[in-house]
């Protein structure tokens, strides 16, 4: 456009260099010509500016108003010079003028209204004075002038409605594939982020292990560390989800905060999370496993309470550990459960003897499913016993493992394990109805205490299938006494209220087990319908030579009292032990010194005694 206006000009001038005077042939096309060039100019240097929507108007109105001042200056000279010549050179003038001003339309259809003013400001003078003229050849040019203008006018238009279409949808397009974009990125972070924490997740964890092991860098070395929160089930449980998710978030921050740019961090699901170091050492490993352990004892401080949690943490490495994604995780996995067996709150690192306990106890686990089908499970029986009488006025069942090969199992060992495979409920249906069997023919003041493992308090159940047992086999229920320990209770209180009254409206006796070593214990005791309570052995072992276990064991005495509990003492091994619980006011106790546990046959013998009482009592009483 700004060539065709310097053009134009340019000839023009020449054209009319003798005829008008030398201003108006010289003069002003210097002076249009210098403006068109900075003009121009201005222009080029813009199409490399990325210019802000604020600038692009500024712009636009700049160009408007420089063809309003250019048509002005351009249909003024032009009239001036069509006025001072001749008709023929006339002609000739209103052309250049025409036809410059047309071609100038034509750049400007994006912008009509610049448009408009070339035309009303460019051509109309011309226009105007060949209409006017008396010569009818140049009244036909002017209305053929401005027959032209009109259809460029139309055009303008039409070229301007399709202009804006096309810039909106072209708007529009860029929207979508905008949005498109943004959808991408939410998803991508979505799939590799964890939405609670903002860390990223098992997937990104995945990924990153696998671009490792495929590259196979064994030059570099990298440890993975899989964290598992100890006791955060316990605050979820206690305090509600809401709480349990707002630690997981403290958790995670505090996890960045100490992982700082030495490694990444991941949650992987649940409470458990992992951490990678690339490159790493086991000197860094540990020192990072030692802070991470030192930062998720300290208190977790949400909504007015300080929530006390710990982390157990295993240690593998690559490639020196495994080579591949699976065996890294798995291993580092193993190590986690080491720690968590050696105590929590510690760390582990993998060492090859670990992957062969593991082995050991998915044996043990296999045979044990086997055997629950047998007898081989079976009931044993410790005496408990009255301290003002020293009768035998009861029994705790204790679960006894007779292996295939000969070899007992321990419960310890066992236990765990059947309670993690959700089969504890069925081996204490088992051993009860094995109980009301031995037990149908011994004096019926005696008692039978039974543990209920946390797990079965998830079974709505629970209280109907003990009932349905006893009814099966006429076993009077007021010589159950069902001992329940307090983090049973945490779980969910009020479906563990509804069994307990359940079975404590049956007739049951209901003891409160390991008293002291669990959560909340006044408030259960008020909430709960107990008739025993339970002092852990943790708090008897000691109780005649430490004076803090004494004052404790009074204390807890004192408060049974209060609330018309009778008290039984667990890990009575010694004679100084057994006195000192005399004189504290304890009613009944339990331990070694009594009696290990027995079989049937060995239970029913010392019963057939008839006077219930055992050995070092009935030397003690002669």
């Amino acid at each position: 456009m700004y060539a065709l206006m310097f053009i134009n000009v340019l000839f023009l001038g020449i054209d009319t260099f003798r005829d008008v005077p030398f201003g108006m042939s010289f003069g002003i096309p210097i002076a249009l010509s210098a403006a068109i060039v900075a003009r121009a100019a201005i222009w080029v240097r813009r199409r490399s500016i990325i210019a802000a929507p604020k600038d692009v108007q500024l712009y636009l109105r700049g160009t408007i108003i420089t063809a309003a001042v250019f048509s002005i200056i351009f249909g003024s000279w032009g009239a001036f010079l069509f006025s001072e010549n001749e008709p023929i050179r006339s002609v000739s003038i209103s052309l250049y003028i025409f036809v410059g001003a047309i071609s100038c339309c034509f750049c400007l259809q994006a912008l009509p209204l610049a448009g408009y003013f070339v035309i009303l400001f460019g051509i109309m003078p011309v226009t105007i004075q060949l209409l006017a003229s008396p010569s009818w050849s140049l009244a036909s040019i002017g209305i053929n002038f401005l027959i032209v203008t009109l259809l460029i006018l139309r055009t303008l238009s039409t070229s301007h409605a399709g202009f804006k279409h096309g810039l909106q949808a072209r708007s529009d397009m860029r929207f979508e594939q905008d949005r498109a974009r943004a959808a991408e990125r939410t998803a991508q972070e979505l799939a590799y982020q964890d939405p609670l924490t903002g860390l990223q997740n098992r997937r990104a964890l995945t990924e990153q292990l696998d671009m490792l092991t495929v590259r196979h860098e064994r030059a570099s070395r990298m440890n993975l560390l899989l964290l598992d929160l100890d006791r955060f089930k316990g605050v979820n449980d206690a305090h509600g989800h809401g709480v349990g998710d707002k630690l997981l978030q403290s958790v995670a921050r505090r996890l960045k905060t100490i992982v700082g740019r030495s490694g990444s961090a991941y949650r992987l699901g649940g409470d458990e999370f992992a951490v990678t170091l690339s490159p790493s050492s086991d000197q860094v490993a540990r020192s990072l496993a030692d802070r991470l352990i030192q930062g998720m004892a300290t208190p977790f401080p949400i909504d007015g309470f300080l929530h006390h949690i710990s982390a157990s943490i295993g240690i593998s490495e690559f490639p020196s550990d495994a080579d591949s994604r699976d065996s890294l995780m798995q291993y580092a996995d193993i190590a986690m459960y080491e720690a968590k067996s050696q105590g929590r709150s510690r760390y582990s690192i993998f060492e090859p003897s670990m992957g062969q306990s593991l082995a050991a106890r998915a044996v043990l686990e296999s045979e044990m499913r086997a055997d629950l089908c047998t007898n081989a499970f079976q009931p044993y029986y410790q005496p408990i016993v009255n301290l003002a009488s020293g009768r035998i006025v009861g029994f705790e069942m204790l679960a006894r493992w007779e292996r295939a090969d000969g070899k007992p199992v321990g419960p310890g060992q066992f236990i765990p394990i059947i309670e993690e495979c959700g089969l504890i409920g069925e081996l204490m249906l088992k051993l009860l109805e094995q109980v009301c069997i031995d037990a149908a023919n011994w004096p019926s003041d005696l008692t039978i205490a039974i543990n209920v493992s946390p797990v079965q308090f998830r079974d709505p159940w629970l209280s109907e299938k003990i009932l349905a047992v006893l009814t099966k086999r006429g076993f009077p229920s007021r010589r159950i006494s069902l001992e329940i320990t307090e983090n049973a209770l945490i779980s969910d209180p009020i479906a563990a209220q509804r069994i307990i009254e359940s079975l404590k409206n049956q007739g049951m006796l209901l003891a409160l087990d390991d008293f002291g070593t669990g959560y909340s214990s006044l408030q259960h005791l008020n909430m709960l319908p107990f008739d025993k309570l339970k002092i852990d052995h943790s708090f008897v072992h000691n109780v005649d030579t430490d004076e803090s276990a004494y004052r404790m064991v009074m204390a807890m005495i004192r408060l049974a009292n209060s609330l018309r509990l009778s008290v039984v003492a667990e890990g009575v091994e010694s004679q100084s032990v057994f006195e000192t619980l005399q004189r504290l006011g304890c009613q009944e106790v339990q331990g070694y010194l009594f009696g290990k546990p027995m079989n049937m046959a060995d239970t029913t013998n010392l019963l057939q005694t008839g006077e219930r009482r055992p050995d070092w009592l009935k030397n003690d009483a002669r």
